[in-house]
């Protein structure tokens, strides 16, 4: 499981939010919420992840730091 996704599934627990809450806000299934956070499909998407987050009130950010070895 990814730091992301352990995250995500942290802040949603801290939100007493259950799966099915979430899914709704989402506009998916309750099972598609389950796969994800259970790693079934695979790491989620950035899509997914932004989605998630923004059904939570959270938002996403990204950033760059240069790399050493190049």
């Amino acid at each position: 499981m990814t730091k992301i996704l352990k995250k995500l599934i942290r802040l949603r627990r801290e939100q007493k939010m259950t799966q099915s809450k979430l899914a709704k806000k989402m506009g998916v299934s309750r099972q598609q919420i389950h796969n994800i956070e259970n790693g079934k499909q695979g790491s989620p998407s950035l899509r997914t992840i932004y989605r998630y987050a923004r059904a939570l009130g959270y938002s996403v950010h990204i950033e760059f730091g240069s790399c050493k070895n190049n």
